[in-house]
């Protein structure tokens, strides 16, 4: 695989997998402002597209490069669920510092988003595979 082909997956994988997490929590959002609409203030909508949306384009962009470089050609979905959940906490790390619910809670969000990130992944490698089995194989008729 050339240098061109590696960066090109690297980089739809993070488009892709940081569509899906930015949907997942739209869902999340919605279902809220549902059930209880006073929770929600205005501006959090677009806030929360905001910096879900950067943190799931980076968490991809670094499932993409570990993917890459770990690894095989038929990864595991358990490997590739380890590698969403390990993306999904490095970005955290660039979150534990805001709010004022203090370092233990961030954590927690942290833990429990990173865990999203594995789910996450094993849906955006189920689509990956159903997506490659409708895909008709080059050279044939």
């Amino acid at each position: 695989m050339t240098r061109n082909d590696t960066l090109r997956r690297v980089l739809g994988t993070g488009a892709t997998w940081g569509s899906l997490w930015l949907a997942f929590w739209v869902l999340v959002g919605t279902a809220i402002g549902i059930a209880n609409p006073e929770s929600i203030d205005p501006g959090e909508p677009l806030g929360m597209v905001v910096i879900f949306g950067a943190m799931g384009l980076m968490s991809g962009l670094i499932l993409g490069g570990l993917r890459s470089t770990f690894s095989g050609s038929a990864p595991s979905m358990l490997r590739t669920a380890g590698l969403g959940i390990l993306a999904t906490a490095l970005v955290q790390v660039a979150f534990l510092g805001h709010g004022d619910q203090g370092l233990l809670a961030n954590l927690q969000m942290a833990g429990a988003f990173s865990l999203i990130g594995g789910l996450v992944t094993i849906v955006w490698q189920v689509l990956g595979r159903v997506g490659s089995q409708r895909r008709p194989s080059l050279g044939h008729s």
